[in-house]
């Protein structure tokens, strides 16, 4: 018990590699979404965009809170066992590790679809590339967070970059804002292809919990963590809303249901239409290529810290928050983890649209529980210094015996909750796929907590008592 109690995850990110991980996380959703947008909304597919980024600064701005003030692996898990107790929590974290998986599977599988731009090959190669890419992510990740963490802000750097040119050149030389009809959402698009495009286009944005999953290896979280979502919101918004409008003022939206690679790799479809469109089409997949890997890389970091938070809290088995001994990294999580994404590819034959279809359900659920969290912290941990706080909050008073009780309530918070749920409940709708996997995921899950907590001699400890990662092994102590 001494033993592990002074094992802990290293801190060794700054802002950069906060920056670079959820940056990669967010900002890889264009590179697989932008097609199947256009191919519902059509020329309102901008729109999608704006309608989706609005639930996501809402939720981006909570987790900046939350993050900041507490500063453990486990992001959604940790928050909700804090406010409501592991219950909730475990549901939080659990629909979270279907979307890390889904993550993991669906930006490998689109890295390796850009290289197609260069390389024809059949899916079934596809398929079995994307394996081998994750194994390798999987050694990368086992070394350290921080070398994990220098991969990505090294290829997130190049991306943003690269973003910037392409962008610049495309409205600078060949932007016709006339080229599309002007939208009429309910018949061109209709209704239901428009929400279903927004459902895809929050897809985009999914991926800022991965700044709470690494807050227990951050640097002086309290600092670098709302910074980090202050310069992701903007870089991801501003890159998005600029490639899906470039779009629309480059290629008519009728290629993009004529032409397989609009969907198979979308921003260098357009930007292969562009001046220099032979130059800045290869930029382009080269770019695809890396943010895409950069967003692998997350999906695992943010997968291995949930699956060792949830085991020190004794909600999953306490082997998976075993730590490699010479990197202190989580690695049988890791391993674990990563498996169930090999095995979505396998299962799926590397298909991007049916993976599509898998997003956005788990996410979702936590991103909801987490502006309850935030409301419910507020008032529960009033002395707490909050490094960061969301605008703008509401007081309530009610009349207890002895005195009166001040509730706080946090607007942003409040808004986080609806504009989630009602994408939630869209994607329920419109997503079959989505909806059985994602009911079969949660149904499993709290099956295997309800017997896995039976089976234990007592009760696992919440995070009040366990509060976080524990002490680092002093330099000089053996």
């Amino acid at each position: 018990m001494l033993g592990r109690s002074r094992r802990s995850l290293r801190r060794d990110l700054g802002i950069l590699g906060n920056f670079a991980f959820a940056y990669g996380d967010v900002a890889e959703g264009i590179y697989f979404t932008l097609g199947i947008v256009l191919l519902y909304a059509k020329s309102a597919a901008t729109y999608a965009y704006f309608f989706a980024t609005i639930a996501y600064v809402l939720t981006a701005i909570c987790y900046a809170e939350l993050s900041s003030s507490y500063h453990q692996a486990g992001g959604a898990f940790t928050f909700a066992n804090k406010a409501f107790g592991r219950n909730i929590a475990f549901l939080a974290a659990w629909a979270l590790l279907l979307d890390y998986v889904v993550t993991t599977a669906i930006s490998t599988l689109a890295a390796v679809g850009y290289v197609r731009y260069f390389i024809p090959m059949p899916t079934g190669d596809l398929a079995t590339i994307t394996v081998i890419v994750i194994v390798a992510l999987v050694a990368l990740n086992i070394i350290g967070i921080s070398e994990s963490a220098r991969f990505s802000y090294i290829l997130v750097l190049f991306d943003i970059v690269g973003v910037a040119l392409v962008v610049v050149v495309g409205f600078a030389f060949s932007y016709h804002p006339a080229l599309n009809p002007v939208p009429h959402i309910g018949s061109a698009p209709t209704y239901p292809n428009f929400l279903y495009a927004v459902t895809i286009a929050m897809s985009s944005y999914l991926g800022i919990e991965v700044v709470s999953q690494s807050a227990g290896e951050t640097k002086t979280p309290g600092k670098n963590i709302p910074r980090a979502v202050l310069l992701i919101s903007v870089a991801v918004v501003a890159s998005t809303i600029a490639i899906s409008s470039l779009a629309l003022g480059v290629i008519p939206v009728q290629d993009f249901v004529s032409n397989p690679a609009a969907i198979d790799y979308p921003v260098s479809f357009i930007a292969s239409h562009l001046a220099y469109g032979w130059a800045l089409g290869g930029l382009s997949a080269i770019l695809g290529i890396t943010v895409l890997l950069v967003a692998a890389n997350a999906g695992l970091v943010g997968v291995s810290r949930l699956g060792y938070a949830m085991s020190q809290a004794e909600v999953l088995p306490k082997a998976l928050g075993r730590l490699q001994k010479k990197f202190r990294t989580p690695y049988l999580s890791l391993i674990f983890f990563s498996s169930f994404a090999i095995a979505v590819i396998v299962a799926f034959s590397g298909s991007l649209d049916l993976l599509a279809e898998m997003y956005n359900f788990g996410a979702l659920i936590a991103y909801m529980i987490v502006g309850l969290s935030l409301i419910s912290l507020r008032n529960k941990d009033k002395t707490l210094v909050r490094p960061f706080r969301t605008p703008i909050s509401i007081k309530l008073h009610r009349k207890k015996l002895g005195g009166v009780q001040e509730y706080e309530v946090p607007i942003f918070a409040v808004a986080c909750f609806v504009a989630d749920l009602i994408i939630w409940v869209l994607v329920v709708i419109l997503h079959p796929l989505g909806r059985e996997v994602g009911t079969a995921w949660m149904i499993f899950g709290l099956l295997l907590y309800y017997i896995y907590t039976r089976i234990q001699k007592k009760p696992g400890p919440t995070l009040a008592e366990f509060p976080g990662a524990p002490p680092s092994i002093p330099p000089n102590s053996a």
